[in-house]
């Protein structure tokens, strides 16, 4: 028998009660030829007899375990969470209001209540004609310059690449490599 076999005997030797199966004679044959599992085995002993002699110390304080109430079906919600639940309520009619736009007032006509999808704005934010024209005409005039300069700029650059191939074109000819 090899130790690791012998290992899984260990438990039957330790506790030799009544029921179990006995360990096997090779187990304990094995177990008198070999050192290193005997020295196990007495290691093993001697924590189950230090468990043996082991004492549970008593709790710092006293555990108490709540007992649980028979639950007797429908009960009402204690008044947090009634409070919790009109809460709710309350912040979800103010972010309705809030997206609609609603215009809630007391005056001397009583009670009023107004209430649009989309926001209205007050005529004092429209330009008039003559602002809108004033505005664009400085638009034009400034995009006009920005415009003239960039052309000019294009203009030059075509200018410049039309001299090199021009001077290409001459190079070639006088060395002879265009015919007609």
């Amino acid at each position: 028998m090899q130790c690791n076999e012998c290992r899984e005997h260990f438990v039957d030797l330790l506790y030799a009660e009544q029921g179990t199966s006995p360990a096997s004679q090779d187990a304990l044959d094995h177990l008198d030829a070999c050192p290193s599992c005997k020295n196990e085995l007495a290691e093993l002993r001697g924590l189950q007899s230090t468990l043996k002699i082991w004492k549970d110390e008593p709790p710092l304080r006293p555990v108490l375990v709540p007992k649980m109430r028979p639950h007797t079906g429908m009960s009402l919600p204690p008044l947090w969470g009634i409070a919790r639940y009109a809460a709710i309520a309350a912040l979800v009619t103010l972010a309705f209001l809030g997206l609609a736009n609603a215009q809630i007032g007391w005056g001397q006509n009583g009670f009023s209540f107004k209430t649009s999808l989309f926001a209205r704005t007050p005529a004092d934010d429209y330009y008039t004609k003559e602002q809108l024209r004033t505005i664009l005409k400085r638009v034009m005039d400034d995009t006009e310059k920005a415009n003239y300069q960039m052309m000019q700029k294009m203009l030059d650059t075509i200018d410049q690449e039309r001299a090199i191939e021009y001077q290409s074109l001459f190079r070639q000819i006088k060395e002879g490599r265009i015919k007609n």
